[in-house]
């Protein structure tokens, strides 16, 4: 987190508040959504697990560990339906140990506003071990000769012998949710680890709801947004003679402009264009060109690749790329006088990606506030004092928040979708069940 990274975006049922709150409080719950009761079950059932720290704890798992002996009963406790565990106890070494999260404030953002945030820990029981070279030093040792060199019943002999090393593979997601907004965010791209997380949550009472990004009536939206930009990019003579440039001269070799902000943008983009609000945005690589509308997408990663491919056809189109919001600021020098700098505000990569239907989850890739750091870094500089955890967690999220609608508000105006009709990160509609019968039998 608090870096460049992917997320999944989720809508959240802001009326389940209160048995969420209910939940976080109650131990013999959240002992089993634990992170110390996942590790538990995957070394004692060599399962893969999934279970939760807070935000403030990424291993508190490891700093306040439950007894070696104690693991079993919690693995088999965690495990057992919750039907089932009002009929169970746990002795207080379990349920008093500081190991995991219990209590609304462990999980809470900000004082007044419901945000909270936590870790999503996922435990995958792997051989961590290289066996190729296991497999090599037996046939070294036993048959004097390379592994690739042996007979067939050799090779059986000597694979049954080389046993390797298991052992948890742990990854930590970060997860916050925004009962104000109605949203939850997972930051990772794997569908199968995504839906795990949401079915964790909606155990701690979470109502979780399929969203995805909605334009209607624009079915190739991505592209619509990113070719209406390039139409209207501004300094094109500028990126078609650094194009030129980069076909004659090594990057080394590149004069760089006195402008230095026209610099920047010719070195980072193939496209700038200013946006009615004042805000400016940037397209840059990754990026797919297409030259005609029946030939293959061609992946390029340099600006000046695809500021001359866009130039070789009037049919060439911009069918992915990475945007970049960008603010023109004024400030003062040390000397006194007024001078503007381009301050990029957020990234996002646009393209056919940008949803996962398939678990409901509208994505962000590619997506980074870089001005994040800078600012607090600043703030820290000027007042010498350094943010709570509570607050780094709690910023990130009030600006990613903002990030959203205003990348939600900007697709809308390129796109000229009118205000009355809903656009942006919607509810995914699910087919009434007489609907999907008829389509069954048909």
């Amino acid at each position: 987190m608090f870096g460049r990274g992917t997320w999944a975006i989720f809508g959240l049922g802001k009326e389940s508040l209160e048995t969420f709150r209910t939940i976080l409080e109650d131990r013999a719950i959240m002992v089993a959504a634990s992170q110390m009761a996942a590790s538990a079950i995957t070394r004692y059932s060599s399962a893969d697990t999934i279970g939760i720290n807070p935000f403030s704890g990424p291993r508190l798992d490891e700093e306040h560990p439950v007894g070696l002996d104690h693991e079993p009963e919690l693995a088999r406790y965690a495990t057992s339906e919750p039907e089932e565990r009002s009929n169970l106890s746990l002795p207080a070494e379990i349920l008093d140990c500081e190991g995991y999260g219990v209590t609304e404030a462990q999980f809470r953002l900000h004082p007044t506003i419901p945000w909270y945030g936590l870790w999503a820990v996922s435990n995958e029981w792997k051989d961590v071990s290289d066996v190729a070279s296991i497999k090599e030093q037996r046939s070294y040792r036993l048959l004097d000769r390379p592994y690739k060199f042996l007979q067939a019943s050799d090779k059986k002999s000597v694979e049954q012998d080389a046993l390797g090393i298991t052992a948890a593979v742990r990854k930590q997601v970060p997860v916050l949710l925004d009962f104000n907004d109605g949203r939850v965010y997972i930051e990772n791209t794997n569908m199968k680890l995504i839906y795990m997380i949401t079915v964790r949550l909606r155990q701690l009472g979470v109502e979780i709801i399929p969203v995805a990004w909605t334009y209607p009536g624009r079915p190739n939206w991505p592209a619509e947004i990113l070719n209406r930009l390039y139409e209207n990019t501004e300094y094109q003579r500028d990126f078609q003679k650094r194009a030129e440039e980069a076909t004659r001269f090594k990057a080394s070799e590149i004069e760089k402009l006195e402008d230095r902000g026209l610099e920047s943008i010719v070195a980072n983009y193939f496209s700038m264009t200013q946006l009615p609000s004042d805000l400016w945005i940037g397209i840059s690589g990754p990026a797919q060109i297409r030259l005609h509308d029946a030939s293959p997408p061609i992946a390029v990663r340099a600006p000046t690749s695809a500021t001359t491919l866009l130039s070789m056809t009037n049919d060439a189109k911009v069918l992915s790329g990475a945007i970049t919001f960008q603010e023109l600021v004024s400030a003062i020098s040390k000397k006194g006088g007024e001078y503007t700098f381009r301050k990029d505000l957020l990234c996002i990569d646009l393209n056919d990606r940008i949803n996962l239907t398939d678990i409901g989850a509208a994505m962000m890739r590619g997506f980074d506030m870089s001005a994040f750091r800078k600012d607090i870094l600043r703030e820290i500089r000027q007042t010498k004092e350094v943010p709570s955890i509570e607050q780094f967690w709690s910023n990130w999220l009030h600006q990613m928040s903002n990030a959203v609608r205003t990348i939600e508000a900007t697709f809308r105006e390129l796109l000229d979708i009118d205000g009355k009709q809903e656009a942006g990160i919607l509810p995914m509609k699910v087919p009434a069940k007489e609907a999907v019968q008829e389509v069954v039998i048909a």
